[in-house]
């Protein structure tokens, strides 16, 4: 069995640039579900390869729904009829609908869109419901949660969002 980072350096086909820190806690964190039938939604998916490389790791794969707000992720093509991409933002209600048609229940869900804090919340809020029991939500490149230019600094928008719930 190999890991996903071993799949990764050899993998060919579309672009994925995962770090290899990722790639080495996903496969500690995710391995409990790697020869199960998941379902996973990734939001944010750029050239297309993770998805490619996620299918290679989860084989028994029930689905893998990709959302990208970059139109030309339309030209992505998978030989594979697991695989669907929808093209628009996660986090409006037409785009989540869309979504939602196809899965309803995920067993990972893996934002690596926007970056941005309030994006980052919507995502949790918007599809944790959606997240089956013992699934696992992982939210990529957090360290962007402390820039300026995505939102971030030091309980910047924690006063705007702790009672979201309520």
């Amino acid at each position: 069995m190999k890991s996903l980072y071993e799949l990764y350096l050899e993998h060919t086909g579309k672009v994925s640039d995962k770090w290899k820190i990722y790639l080495t806690s996903y496969n500690d964190i995710l391995l409990p579900f790697k020869n199960k039938k998941i379902s996973m939604l990734e939001i944010g998916i750029q050239n297309g390869g993770s998805i490619e490389l996620w299918d290679k790791y989860f084989h028994n794969a029930e689905c893998f729904i990709g959302c990208d707000i970059n139109e030309k992720c339309q030209i992505l093509k998978y030989d594979n009829d697991k695989i669907s991409i929808i093209i628009g933002d996660a986090n409006k209600e037409n785009v989540r609908d869309i979504i939602l048609n196809k899965k309803n229940n995920f067993d990972i869900i893996l934002d690596d869109g926007s970056h941005t804090s309030s994006d980052i919340i919507k995502t949790f809020f918007n599809y944790f419901p959606y997240l089956k029991n013992d699934g696992i939500f992982i939210f990529e490149d957090l360290h962007c949660s402390y820039w300026k230019e995505f939102e971030g600094g030091y309980m910047i928008h924690l006063h705007q969002y702790l009672f979201l719930k309520n």
